[in-house]
């Protein structure tokens, strides 16, 4: 039933929120803010060092908005090996807060 309820779009439980990194930007060219995210469990890459441990994660989005601008933004997020943000860039546009 708990399958059917997400499927059919009912609330997202209290864990699924934590493992979630929330992005809002706005685009450089038309002004367009643009709300997207990052699932922390199935979007991120593992980075590693040279004996094969995981000492972060890197994730990169590219967001174009839904007007009559083609402009795309890149987003690059780094984080540390317990999941938290350590460096954001972005190229077309900037970040809102």
């Amino acid at each position: 039933m708990g399958f059917l309820k997400k499927l059919m779009g009912g609330s997202v439980t209290p864990a699924a929120r934590f493992n979630f990194y929330p992005l809002m930007v706005k685009c450089r060219r038309c002004g367009e803010v643009i709300n997207a995210g990052v699932n922390l469990n199935n979007e991120l890459s593992e980075t590693c060092n040279a004996n094969g441990i995981v000492t972060g994660y890197f994730c990169r989005k590219v967001m174009l908005g839904t007007g009559r601008c083609y402009q795309q933004i890149e987003v690059s997020l780094t984080f540390d090996s317990s999941r938290r943000l350590k460096d954001r860039q972005i190229t077309g546009g900037q970040f809102v807060e």
